[in-house]
């Protein structure tokens, strides 16, 4: 009887001893499963730090497009209401330098105010670089009383020429109706040397694609004066890749091989 008890003693001892150590092993293995949580967790902290508490990172700041502050109408009757033509200049000066920008429309109509040509020169100089769509620039032309005013102004602009145009956003394309009034302009002149000088004025003020470049050198007469404005626009043209279409406006196989080579020589 003392054997059998003394068995069955020994036996639940060794199931209590079993039985600690499978509840020992079990919290070991818990404990192993949440230290790797843990190092999951905290690698995934060192990798996306909270922005919050990271000190030195670089902050993206969000770019907008720059916003064209082109004048409201109400400026030219600002401009109606001044007495005198230096008055008027001061008030151009003024929008100017604050980066006010005009369109052609506009400033024609401003120019149309000045008295004397002598002050619409000096305010359509100071408006061509704040001028939105200088494609058009040959429009204010007619505002001015003289032929040697109007010389001097396509000569100033021309000579603008080199400077870089404005941003993307700011520069307006041409459109179809834009080069609708262009060619007209063009077919109005009777000899291709004022042609030429019209046409290169309305080319330096903005970009144009090769087929309209080549629409406007089918309005000269002559093959040497289109030579001269197909060599000049090419810098102003926005598909140079696509320039053959307006080299094939020339008749002569010469002026178009000295075009292309002229070309390809450029930088």
């Amino acid at each position: 009887m003392k054997r059998n008890l003394m068995m069955i003693g020994i036996a639940v001892a060794a199931l209590l001893l079993c039985t600690e150590n499978i509840q020992a092993q079990s919290r070991v293995a818990r404990r192993t499963r949440t230290e790797r949580r843990e190092v999951r967790r905290d690698e995934k902290l060192v990798r996306q730090p909270d922005p919050r508490r990271t000190q030195g990172a670089p902050v993206i700041v969000e770019q907008r497009r720059p916003v064209l502050k082109v004048v409201d109408n109400e400026v030219i009757r600002a401009f109606d209401r001044e007495r005198f033509d230096s008055d008027r200049l001061k008030m151009a000066d003024m929008i100017f330098s604050t980066g006010g920008l005009m369109t052609v429309g506009q400033i024609t109509r401003i120019s149309d105010i000045f008295d004397y040509d002598s002050n619409r020169i000096k305010f359509l100089k100071n408006a061509y670089q704040n001028c939105v769509d200088r494609h058009n620039y040959y429009l204010v032309l007619a505002t001015l009383d003289y032929s040697s005013s109007r010389e001097k102004i396509i000569k100033f602009v021309m000579e603008e020429q080199d400077r870089p145009y404005y941003d993307a956003e700011v520069v307006r394309k041409v459109s179809s109706s834009d080069m609708t009034a262009i060619l007209k302009a063009l077919k109005n002149e009777t000899f291709d040397s004022t042609r030429e000088k019209l046409a290169r004025m309305i080319t330096s003020g903005s970009l144009f694609t090769s087929r309209q470049i080549a629409d406007m050198a089918k309005t000269f007469k002559f093959d040497s004066n289109r030579y001269d404005f197909l060599l000049d626009a090419y810098r102003s043209c926005s598909d140079p890749q696509n320039y053959a279409i307006a080299a094939n406006t020339l008749e002569f196989n010469s002026n178009r091989n000295d075009l292309m080579r002229k070309i390809t020589r450029r930088p």
